[in-house]
């Protein structure tokens, strides 16, 4: 046998070996950590598009849960919506009927608040709570939805905080209180709503009308008993929410009168809108729209990148138990269920495709929401090659009643979505 010396060093093979089986440790190395990085780099963008969803959600739920907060009985209740009673200034000719349902934003729901629209030098309605259903406006997303809430910050919460001393006939009248110093409940910039009694119900025509004209208090009212409503912005830029000269339906049917109307304080009027649009660089977000700004600062701005779908829907407590067809009275439950159209089983409309809102006066018509069910879609802002780019079961999620066509389009970008159910705290039963 031949021995090797002491200093001897490794043959050529040994080498050869030793090298090879490094090579394989190494490149098992390399792909492992590069393969828990392309992991990471996936879970990192789910994660910041999590983030988005969350913060998104938690923004548009807050908005809609305050939605008609100060608005109290400035929705008429399904029950007394009958056109063949009304005074004729509730229901204007061309416009939809007051559920929260419209087509586009080009009209809103005729519910909620009378306002001046300096721009038409026209009457508006601020509605609490307005839905565009699978919106075709320009700019936003096709199919997805729009939804429009209104509330008073900082609003009394009370009916009616003053009563008229003077009868108000023309929007620029006097608003005139009895009582002395009452202008100290109010502050200059804040907002009031002239309000009818009695409450909906006691009567046909006018007495069914509360009115609900909001103006803007442009003089500090201490000391005073008269609330000045100039037609001038309060600052240079502002919208002005009063007209100058009288204006068409801003109030009701034989104005306010003095011993039956009132001034509630309003506080500070939040005006929003949320829907979904895409960018200049390709990547959907969710906008946020602040209406009662106007100006460069009430223009739209985005919320959260990366939502590409926003759907609403919402319930009415119409009816009894599923299946049991009875015009009785409430059951304390939002029954959900696939026959659309129905008080019997289904009590959500937007949640199925073609699920259309019953006219006025109809069983089942839904115009004070009990529950709002928000759902976003969020997707990466980039795609993701681990994801087979040949994969049909990889695209855009149908949710509620948005439904894409078939074939499906289908891409490499991850999903999440997250849904909420809200409780507007300022609806009361119909």
């Amino acid at each position: 046998m031949v021995r090797r010396g002491r200093n001897a060093g490794m043959t050529l093979v040994e080498i050869m070996i030793t090298l090879v089986i490094s090579s394989i440790i190494a490149a098992s190395t390399f792909m492992f950590f590069a393969g828990q990085q392309r992991i990471y780099e996936t879970q990192t963008k789910l994660l910041n598009i999590q983030q988005n969803l969350w913060a998104a959600m938690e923004v548009l739920a807050r908005y809609a849960r305050a939605s008609g907060s100060g608005m109290y009985e400035c929705v008429r209740p399904a029950s007394y919506y009958n056109a063949t009673l009304d005074d004729g200034s509730r229901l204007l000719s061309g416009f939809p009927s007051p559920g929260p349902l419209t087509a586009s934003l080009a009209v809103s729901p005729q519910a909620g608040l009378r306002s001046y629209n300096s721009t038409a030098n026209s009457m508006q309605w601020i509605p609490p709570l307005w839905i565009v259903n699978n919106s075709s406006d320009a700019g936003v997303v096709a199919g997805t939805d729009i939804i429009t809430v209104a509330f008073g910050n900082r609003t009394s919460g009370t009916d009616v905080d003053a009563p008229l001393s003077l009868n108000i006939a023309t929007a620029t009248d006097a608003i005139s209180l009895t009582g002395t110093n009452t202008g100290n409940m109010f502050r200059l910039g804040e907002f009031i709503l002239l309000l009818s009694t009695p409450n909906w119900g006691y009567g046909a025509g006018p007495n069914n009308d509360r009115g609900c004209t909001m103006f803007q208090i442009t003089s500090d009212p201490t000391g005073s008993t008269t609330l000045v409503h100039a037609a001038n912005p309060i600052n240079t830029g502002d919208i002005t929410w009063n007209p100058g000269s009288n204006v068409a339906n801003m109030l009701p049917l034989g104005g306010y009168v003095n011993g039956s109307a009132g001034v509630r304080n309003f506080g500070q009027l939040t005006w929003v809108t949320f829907f979904v649009m895409t960018g200049t660089n390709g990547i959907p977000n969710l906008m946020m729209q602040q209406r009662h700004l106007g100006g460069t600062s009430g223009q739209a701005q985005v919320l959260a990148e990366g939502i590409e779908d926003l759907q609403v829907s919402f319930a009415c407590d119409t009816g009894p138990a599923p299946g049991i067809y009875d015009l009785t009275g409430l059951n304390g439950r939002l029954d959900e269920g696939t026959d659309n159209n129905s008080r019997q089983s289904d009590e959500w409309w937007n949640n199925v495709p073609n699920d259309n809102l019953p006219a006025i006066n109809t069983d089942g018509f839904c115009n004070l929401p009990t529950a709002i069910r928000l759902t976003l879609v969020v997707r990466t802002l980039t795609p993701d090659d681990l994801i087979d780019a040949a994969l049909t079961q990889n695209g855009p999620m149908d949710v509620e009643d948005h439904r894409y066509s078939s074939p499906r389009p289908t891409d490499q970008f991850r999903r999440r979505v997250l849904t909420t159910t809200v409780y507007p705290r300022n609806n009361k039963p119909e």
